[in-house]
């Protein structure tokens, strides 16, 4: 058995669910598209990305929701995967136990720079881990940092440009005092 779980990571705006929709595309193999219900942006089982571009997608509770639907597929493709439980360590370990290859993308890092869900968990399982960038929204430099403008003590609040910015290292230490 071989095990082949691919992370896309990074802040917010840079790029993550177009990434995971470029490898499913490229890889030319039958695939599920998974997103969490918690993600109420999109509406129905539709994926779609800052810019537009979406695809279909099986809106769940927990992974194991599409277990009943694994046949013929050969990749499984997770947005948003901070937002589930950690059940999806087990479901993770369940669906490579049969040969499916797994993509997944999410944010490691809340508002704060706190690890966010279980997305700590599934880096120290995969195989590779893409960290992409955004352009910083107060200087344009390399942003690694998702910044929240609206106040809410909840560590989850959805949103888009609406409640957050993406900013470099010295804008975030500058606009967020911890």
């Amino acid at each position: 058995m071989t095990k082949d779980i691919q992370v896309i990571t990074g802040c917010m705006f840079a790029g993550k669910t177009t990434e995971l929709l470029n490898r499913i595309k490229n890889a030319n193999k039958t695939y599920l598209l998974v997103k969490p219900k918690t993600d109420v942006r999109n509406s129905g089982n539709r994926l779609t990305t800052h810019d537009g571009i979406g695809a279909k997608a099986i809106t769940v509770d927990k992974l194991s929701d599409i277990f009943n639907k694994l046949d013929g597929i050969k990749i499984v493709a997770i947005d948003e995967a901070q937002f589930f439980n950690n059940t999806i360590i087990k479901d993770i370990q369940y669906l490579i136990s049969k040969e499916i290859t797994l993509i997944i993308a999410g944010l490691d890092r809340d508002y704060l720079n706190q690890s966010f869900g279980p997305m700590q968990q599934i880096i120290k399982i995969s195989n590779s881990v893409t960290r992409l960038k955004a352009i910083c929204n107060q200087c344009q430099g390399d942003a690694y940092y998702s910044h929240r403008i609206k106040s809410s003590k909840s560590q989850i609040l959805i949103g888009d440009s609406n409640h957050y910015e993406a900013l470099c290292e010295k804008c975030f230490k500058k606009t967020v005092k911890t």
